[in-house]
């Protein structure tokens, strides 16, 4: 909703600071959040804000430190995965430090904000992704997810994309003061490696595509490729030289929580370390070659001093140490792609009289490359400061109270690395694949490479937000009629390098909760924000949310009921917005680089500038309406039920427009007229009891789907409506469909198409190839023949189960997630995996069956060959797989140890072993979630231990 040239008066009056602070509640949060605590006994975070659960009206699910501890990742955001419904996790790289996985709320409603646009918010101030992921669930109290306009309204810009938000623990007013320590070491081994051929098969498979090709052979024998040690007809398993088969996690902290009614504390010191799974890497010297590794240090400090009998106050220092060691000259990325591309019969590791082997065509010897290139270390340092306030003003009114709050926000990234390169030979061969012998005897070397030597010691990157808030907060009741609510002015600064200005957003936020006999509950919120990205006048706008609560079990006829213990049925409207620092200041135009003048024949000109593109006048923020139903319940005082059904419009979606000829000479920016619709439903089933044999067990059930839908976007005009995006979803595959191989019998004598089969325009085909449907039966495969097809690589279904058992001192739980309504694409995520030979490429397990004029009728692969062939490179339906997976997540078996004896003096002792991603569907053969391309994920047995005194 937006508003032009409206002055924040009240922000001056309130000296024009803002931060993000949660709401003071006549009930904190809870020292454990317990999962199955009945509705209306607990504390729901909010962020900016805290509520009794029965209050609340938004759509929020939380979950405990607790849980996410059972994943032992170097990354608390891949503790994550599965765990909260309406939150998808895509996971990123396996490598120790590189890990970050990618975040959705409730899927996809924009294809103009990719994922990680959710906001974070650390103790109710903003902070950045990589500040959380560096965190340890060790010091998490809980994580919400916020995920409806009446949890999301007052968040302003931030709110569009949903809200994680984070509570680290604090102390408690018990007096005596409690140390926890834990430790955990975990072997790693990766899920699935990719399947290649060795020399024998890949020189055989050469030879044979060669043919196909009509070229002569290259490899005259293939048998001299079965031996494991010829250094001139190699058979190196690069995979076997590069990995070992485990690498290593250590992870420790202690813990001390403790204070009483004047000051409470909690205090935490954390020691994390992974090893990659690199073989000898400093088997030269450790200066030269260095394993994968990540080493994080973790310190917290939290401190809630009651000053006075009105006032009181809160201070956090969280910092973090992070350091990541790797071979220095190349990316993970870029060595896996080449074990993957280079043949086993390339070269060997090392040749016969001892110096580096390679090849001119691949030049990457990647044992070289791993123990003689140098390291490489990025050492990362983040703080975070909070200092907080509540100031209690029962004497002016009563159950009103001042609050305020600053956050001092800074990560910076700096890099230390040793440059060494030697040369690497390439023993030649003569035309018969033997190696070349000169007038003395010795084997013919090329020379790649020199010696060389370098440091670079360098600061990179360097992040800072500041944040900083004011405002009331109220809470009273009068009879049956109870108000909470709060008002609030806050302020942002927001940068980092690569910025030429500073993200600037402020503005006022505000919500009043109102229930009636603790029956009838009415939520309003709004906010007032404003963004320095956007033209004066144009700047601000209001984002209004209503919710409503209607608790049915308090109504007389279920006051009594044995069976429904809790019902409770709500609502929300309301609008969030959000902006995207990729699109800035779009309403200007800019001067931009442009060719200049060359004056004379010796000099070689001078740059010039010229106007960019032609402004948006209307630029603006993209805006999301959402309606929201949902329904909590607790039956036998043993289940708990949360529904939860929304459908959100996203309007303003950033787009370029269409429709200018190129004639014209001028370019136009991008303007805010994509639209797109996205619905869903998300359900959690959560059961525990105990027998008289006080054996406890529990189970949970998880369901979130979420499916969008294009309603508006800019295309150039389109002769058939299957090729507009409208209708359907956001990044949906358009692909080709599958109609087989071209067989002999498509071609006349001549090699040319018979007359009424499709010709391809992607180049020339042959017997073999892939062959396509002719969708518009113009006789021609084309783009015009892509279509819509399947899901998206994004899953619209999300489940997961969880169930465990207590009895004794023994406990076990088991952790199992599933995905669903996902579609991947082997030409885009593993491309080399399927694409042998073409571009020097090595064959794989993919193509053990291409295509033969024996084979015609059972091929699963095209024909082998050695040149690029454009026709079987286009998104195609044979390229498309079914993406749906399960994996078993965790599953843990731990025993406390009776108090008795010398060990009463432990509140608990608990050893543990636990597993993580132990099991799992595949895809091809290979893991599921990225195709076992890079950097492998691992599978992980912990062995931990857990004591408290």
């Amino acid at each position: 909703m937006k508003y032009k040239n409206i002055s924040l008066a009240c922000v001056v009056l309130l000296c024009g600071f803002t931060a993000s602070q949660a709401q003071s509640t006549n009930a904190s949060l809870p020292d454990t959040i317990a999962l199955f605590a009945k509705p209306a006994g607990r504390i729901i975070d909010q962020g900016l804000r805290a509520e009794q659960s029965w209050r609340t009206t938004g759509a929020i699910f939380t979950i405990t430190g607790e849980e996410l501890a059972r994943t032992n990742a170097g990354n608390l955001l891949n503790t994550l995965q599965g765990r909260i419904p309406g939150l998808t996790v895509t996971t990123g790289a396996g490598e120790p430090g590189y890990d970050n996985p990618t975040l959705y709320m409730r899927g996809q409603s924009s294809w103009n904000i990719a994922g990680n646009a959710i906001a974070i918010y650390l103790d109710g101030f903003q902070v950045d992704l990589n500040a959380l992921s560096a965190l340890s669930p060790f010091e998490i109290e809980s994580i919400s997810l916020l995920k409806d306009a009446a949890a999301l309204a007052i968040y302003g810009f931030d709110g569009g994309a949903g809200v994680l938000s984070v509570r680290t623990k604090e102390g408690t007013t018990a007096g005596k003061t409690k140390i926890e320590v834990n430790a955990r070491y975990g072997n790693l081994r990766p899920i699935s490696m990719p399947k290649v051929m060795d020399a024998y098969g890949y020189t055989t498979a050469y030879n044979k595509a060669l043919q196909n090709d009509g070229l002569p052979i290259k490899y005259y024998n293939p048998e001299l490729y079965k031996a494991k040690d010829d250094p001139f007809h190699p058979n190196v398993n690069w995979y076997d030289k590069i990995l070992n088969n485990s690498s290593a996690t250590q992870d420790y902290n202690i813990s001390f929580r403790g204070g009483n009614s004047k000051a409470r504390f909690f205090v935490l010191g954390g020691y994390t370390d992974f090893s990659g799974a690199y073989k000898d890497a400093d088997a030269i010297d450790q200066d030269f070659g260095t394993n994968a590794k990540y080493r994080r240090l973790n310190l917290r400090a939290n401190v809630n001093v009651q000053a006075t009998k009105n006032l009181s106050i809160k201070a956090t220092v969280s910092g973090v140490s992070e350091d990541r060691s790797t071979p220095a000259g190349f990316t993970a990325s870029s060595l896996f792609s080449n074990l993957l591309r280079i043949p086993a019969a390339a070269f060997p590791v090392k040749n016969l009289n001892g110096t580096w082997g390679n090849n001119a065509v691949y030049n990457f010897n990647p044992v070289q490359l791993l123990r003689q290139n140098g390291i490489y270390n990025s050492h990362t340092r983040s703080i975070q400061t909070n200092v907080s306030f509540t100031q209690k003003l029962d004497a002016l009114v009563k159950g009103l109270s001042l609050n305020g709050g600053i956050s001092y926000s800074n990560l910076y990234i700096g890099i230390y690395e040793k440059r060494f390169t030697v040369p690497s030979f390439e023993a030649t061969k003569d035309a018969y694949d033997n190696p070349v012998i000169d007038g003395t005897g010795n084997v013919v070397y090329k020379v790649l490479g020199a010696v060389s030597q370098g440091i670079t010691d360098e600061g990179n990157d360097h992040w800072n937000r500041n944040s900083i808030q004011l405002g009331f907060n109220y809470d009273r009741s009068f009879g049956k009629h109870t108000f909470t609510g709060m008002l609030q002015v806050n302020r942002s600064n927001y940068t980092h390098d690569g910025q030429f200005y500073p993200v600037v957003k402020e503005g006022v936020r505000g919500a009043v909760t109102y229930d009636y006999d603790q029956k009838y509950i009415a939520d309003l919120s709004f906010s007032y924000a404003g963004s320095g990205d956007f033209k004066a006048g144009d700047r601000y706008g209001v984002f209004p949310a209503l919710g409503l609560g209607w608790i049915a079990s308090k109504e007389a006829f279920l006051a009594n009921n044995k069976v429904i213990n809790f019902l409770k049925v709500r609502a929300s409207y309301g609008l969030t917005a959000n902006t995207n620092e990729a699109y800035r200041f779009l309403f200007e135009r800019w001067g931009i680089t442009a060719p200049g003048i060359t004056l004379g024949t010796t000099n070689s000109g001078f740059g010039g500038r010229t106007e960019g593109d032609y402004p948006n006048a209307d630029f603006t923020w993209e805006e999301k309406s959402t309606a929201n139903i949902g329904v909590d319940l607790t039956i036998l005082e043993k289940l708990n039920a949360t529904i939860d059904v929304f459908r959100e419009k996203r309007t303003g979606i950033l787009e370029a427009p269409v429709g200018v000829p190129a004639y014209t000479g001028f370019n136009l920016r991008n303007t805010n007229s994509g639209e797109a619709v996205n619905s869903g439903v998300e359900v959690s089933l959560q059961y525990r009891d105990k027998t008289k044999s006080s054996l406890e067990y529990y189970a949970g059930v998880t369901f979130a789907y979420a499916h969008n839908e294009i309603t508006k976007r800019a295309q150039d005009a389109q002769p058939f409506d299957y090729l507009y995006q409208k209708g359907y979803r956001i990044n949906q595959f358009r692909a080709l469909q599958n109609a087989g191989f071209y067989q002999v019998s498509d071609f006349e004598a001549n090699g040319n198409l018979k007359a009424g089969v499709a010709k391809s325009t992607y180049g020339q085909v042959r017997p073999g190839d892939l062959k396509y449907v002719d969708i518009n039966s113009d006789g021609i495969i084309n783009d015009y023949d892509k279509t819509p097809l399947k899901f998206t690589k994004l899953p619209e279904i999300t489940l997961g189960f969880n169930i465990g058992v207590k009895y004794a001192g023994f406990d076990i739980d088991a952790f199992v997630q599933g995905v669903m309504n996902r579609t991947v694409s082997l030409l885009d995520d593993a491309f080399e995996y399927t694409h042998p030979l073409a571009n020097n490429n090595n064959i794989t397990a993919f193509s053990n069956n291409p295509w033969t004029p024996e084979t015609a009728s059972s091929a699963t692969a095209p024909r082998l060959s050695t040149l690029v062939n454009a026709n079987n490179n286009q998104q195609a339906e044979f390229w498309l797989r079914n993406g749906n997976f399960v994996k078993l997540r965790s599953v843990e078996l731990g025993y406390t140890l009776p108090a008795k004896g010398f060990l009463k003096k432990f509140e608990v002792l608990r050893l543990y072993v636990s597993g993580n991603n132990l099991l799992s569907t595949k895809i091809e053969g290979l893991e599921p979630e990225r195709l076992s391309m890079g950097y492998p994920l691992m599978k992980t047995v912990t062995l931990g231990a857990k004591v408290k005194f």
